[in-house]
């Protein structure tokens, strides 16, 4: 689990739950249902199932959860689902004549709560949403706070961001507030960010707002993350409509924690010309034809602070890769020779490599060459990479180069290092760290020329890295990181 459970406050739903797992269902398993009070925490849930339904959950370490409260009429009132709950910790006390008692605290993921609203006449579609973002200076919107001498508390925007996604979804970031009163009667109050939008759906249609809306929010928040270098996602959303209002928390994620915007990097792209970067940049995105390719590396670049710099480095050069990888295939430069005239060639080569006499080859050698054969067909990555930098335009002459140049070590060869298993010592630490934030600066400035956004308007430019340490000590890092290599 992701976080300790707090069993002392007040459940939010005390339901009957249905489980289900490999075909089988339990039903009438009492559940207590905690919803978090920040949007970056996750909510949990506990079960206290009957000593008859105990044995037959008792072992599950995953299951999916339903629940409904039914009116005295026969309608809906509340509908709660998670397609996967996650247990952990379960206990069973043993309570004396046969009788025990079992607790079962899970986290449900992709829990979605909907509260039904009968009576309404309305068939309208129209659906109020206000996806939860996690924390970005950026899109936060400028407020000025005026305090009253009656403790009244008023914002007033002075700025807040708009933004048009593809198919025409217009999302506009606002603060929203919530407070609560401690038990010392203090009041609590915290704003938490939402892209509010409306949509031709109904409000407790998941798999619609997944489809119409949500991939193109990811995207545009993800585009968000690299322009500004902090991790910001949807956390989850609320959504209203005639019929309904409904709750999404979403799961399978780590969410970014709050403490992290405290000391985020500089942006890449200051704030005055983010509009105008999004504006141009997220159509070039969502035309780009490989978007799997484009959306590993802009991940990649996002910093994560649980990521070794071993790792961190080895993330980036495989989005390198990945983009590289994508052009060659675009480009038709997977292989130097087609098919069927490669096959005439390596049978020639086959043919050569067992008739040697000096050296003489053994079975084992013969075959063992024959398996690296292939390799020779394939165009290599530096010079997929080269071709690469060609078309684009990409000047990376100021950075670390990837592939070893007049004795200069390459990144690459660092990469082919560790990829390895084969350790840098600690002592080294700062020159691979530097090694980490060129190979960063090169994806970056890769990213940047494929969408189509001039290097010279971001904080990459080669005459604003001129002064950075990264820059600054790259001879003296190349140099210690050639000993271990060499």
């Amino acid at each position: 689990m992701t976080f300790q459970f707090n069993f002392n406050r007040e459940e939010n739903y005390l339901v009957n739950a249905t489980l289900s797992t490999d075909g089988v269902e339990v039903e009438g398993v009492s559940c207590k249902l905690y919803l978090p009070e920040r949007i970056y925490e996750k909510p949990y849930l506990v079960l206290k199932p009957a000593q008859h339904e105990a044995g037959k959950i008792f072992h599950l370490w995953k299951a999916a959860l339903k629940a409904r409260v039914i009116s005295l009429s026969g309608e809906t009132e509340l509908a709660i689902d998670a397609p996967e709950v996650y247990f952990s910790n379960v206990s069973r006390r043993a309570l004396g004549g046969g009788l025990s008692e079992t607790t079962m605290p899970g986290e449900p993921q992709d829990l979605h709560i909907v509260q039904y609203i009968h009576g309404s006449k309305s068939n309208k579609n129209r659906t109020k949403i206000a996806f939860w973002i996690s924390q970005n200076k950026t899109l936060t919107p400028s407020a000025i706070c005026t305090t009253s001498y009656t403790g009244e508390v008023k914002y007033e925007t002075v700025r807040n961001f708009e933004f048009t996604l593809r198919d025409g979804l217009k999302i506009s970031f606002a603060n929203h507030f919530r407070n609560k009163t401690e038990k010392n009667k203090n009041l609590i109050q915290w704003s938490y960010l939402v892209a509010g939008a409306e949509l031709e759906s109904a409000a407790d249609d998941v798999e619609s707002i997944k489809t119409r809306a949500l991939e193109d929010v990811d995207d545009f928040l993800l585009l968000t993350s690299f322009a500004t270098r902090h991790r910001t996602m949807c956390l989850g959303w609320t959504a209203s409509d005639d019929q309904s209002l409904t709750t999404f928390y979403r799961g399978n994620y780590a969410f970014p924690k709050p403490e992290d915007s405290a000391d985020e990097r500089d942006e890449i792209v200051d704030i005055q010309h983010f509009q105008m970067f999004v504006e141009r940049c997220y159509p070039t995105f969502s035309q780009f034809k490989n978007k799997l390719a484009l959306r590993s590396a802009l991940h990649a670049t996002v910093t994560s602070k649980s990521k070794t710099i071993e790792n961190s480095f080895l993330s980036l050069f495989a989005a390198l890769e990945t983009l590289v990888s994508d052009f060659r295939k675009s480009e038709n430069m997977e292989f130097v020779l087609p098919e069927i005239e490669w096959k005439k060639l390596r049978d020639y080569l086959q043919c050569c490599i067992k008739k040697s006499s000096d050296p003489e080859l053994i079975s084992d050698q013969r075959a063992t060459i024959y398996k690296k054969l292939n390799e020779l067909n394939r165009v290599s990555l530096r010079d997929a990479f080269e071709a690469f930098c060609k078309k684009y335009s990409i000047n990376l002459t100021d950075l670390w180069p990837i592939f070893s140049t007049n004795g200069i070590l390459g990144l690459s060869d660092v990469r082919n290092k560790l990829i390895h298993g084969d350790p840098f010592p600690e002592n080294l630490i700062q020159p691979l760290s530097i090694a980490n934030e060129n190979l960063r600066y090169t994806v970056e400035r890769i990213v940047f020329h494929i969408l189509r956004w001039e290097i010279e308007n971001t904080n990459l430019s080669i005459s604003l890295l001129r002064q950075n340490t990264n820059i600054l000590n790259l001879h003296s890092a190349q140099t210690s990181l050639s000993t271990p290599i060499n």
